[in-house]
């Protein structure tokens, strides 16, 4: 299924790996992603003189085949969906000044030794490539393809000289290790990963919308409300067994616009990998108004630590479930627009002045009360 445009995936991680050879960059896509990509062009941005890398960009590849629908005058296989999108990479590309770019080809229908329809496709994805960066002034270094990103599996390149390999292990990927000592992990597809905050199950979603209402708008102070989330959060890493009552007093307090905006600055703290945790599992339990603004809390998350494609998802889930919500939709056109993560941490910054607010002070706050 075709992508829009605007929901590419780019992931610049916080650790400036340096890889070797093809074999080695091509193991290390999934790590930079997230997950390991399926029928996708993917983009590298090249630093250091092709040392090492820098965000990553992953688009679905939508090919023709047989079926070849070319845009009227433009001579080309390309889809008119890939041309949209190379127009689209390429900006990005030149707005962030990266100099060269890899492009790399995921697909199951690709095969070195035939050169069927498809490859045809995807060698004319890379000129219009070629000649859409190079009017930026951004080279393309190399453009390699594979069937899939597997240990041992074929890689070869689709343009210039032509090389080919096996992948290495993508498992031990330094990049794959550097992932995991961060605290995630590496899913095997797209859809594994958007699995991850799908809705939970229905009873406990009913037991949950029973006990919001019950609860009521509620009556508590904001600084109560702000200490009970806190205090929920702080379990979360030992106790993942809050009963309905507990979820819907989380889902209460978020409401109030003080207490999610305060919440934004854990982000920043040294547990935000169990605090985006904690996201996620609340998100499938709660129903849809509250789902948006949990969701959101976790693609926020995402975003400030530079993991585009599970912010995507993530705001994808909230946009979903509340198509309105301002603060998912801010997120959405953000992401959208390739705004680095250090635009969203400074929002996130601003969490503290918030919790402040509410009579409470976060650690890591360089302004409360010591």
């Amino acid at each position: 299924m075709y992508t829009p445009t605007n929901s590419h995936d780019n992931f610049d991680s916080r650790r400036r790996v340096r890889l070797g050879d093809a074999s080695d960059l091509m193991a290390a896509v999934p790590a930079m992603l997230g997950f390991h990509p399926h029928r996708s062009i993917v983009l590298i941005a090249v630093k250091d003189g092709g040392a090492s890398v820098g965000p990553t960009m992953r688009h679905d590849l939508v090919l023709a085949g047989e079926h070849i629908d070319r845009r009227a005058g433009s001579g080309t296989r390309a889809t008119p969906e890939m041309l949209d999108v190379i127009g689209y990479l390429a900006g990005y590309c030149a707005s962030e000044n990266i100099p060269a770019v890899i492009a790399v080809f995921v697909d199951d229908r690709l095969d070195r030794a035939v050169r069927g329809a498809h490859l045809l496709d995807v060698e004319a994805v890379v000129g219009e490539l070629v000649n859409t960066l190079a009017s930026f002034g951004i080279e393309l270094s190399a453009a390699l393809a594979a069937a899939e990103i597997a240990d041992s599996a074929v890689w070869w390149s689709v343009s210039g000289p032509q090389r080919h390999g096996r992948i290495s292990d993508p498992s031990t990927s330094p990049l794959t290790v550097a992932r995991v000592l961060d605290g995630y992990s590496v899913r095997r597809s797209r859809r594994e990963l958007a699995e991850t905050i799908a809705p939970g199950p229905e009873g406990t979603v009913r037991a949950v919308t029973a006990e919001i209402a019950r609860l009521g708008p509620g009556g508590r102070s904001r600084t109560d409300e702000l200490t009970a989330v806190l205090s929920y959060v702080a379990r979360a890493p030992y106790d993942t067994e809050l009963d309905p009552v507990d979820i819907a007093r989380i889902a209460v307090a978020i409401r109030a616009v003080q207490v999610r905006d305060a919440l934004l600055a854990l982000t920043l703290g040294d547990d935000a990998g169990f605090v985006e945790e904690f996201w996620a599992m609340i998100s499938r339990l709660l129903p849809r108004r509250e789902r948006a603004i949990a969701a959101t809390l976790l693609a926020f998350s995402a975003y400030v630590r530079g993991d585009g494609p599970m912010a995507r998802i993530a705001i994808d889930a909230a946009l979903e479930a509340d198509e309105k919500y301002s603060l998912a939709r801010l997120l959405d056109r953000s992401l959208s627009a390739g705004a680095g993560p250090e635009l969203v941490r400074d929002v996130a910054e601003s969490g503290f002045a918030c919790a402040r607010a509410c009579g409470v002070r976060l650690p890591g706050d360089p302004f409360g009360r010591r």
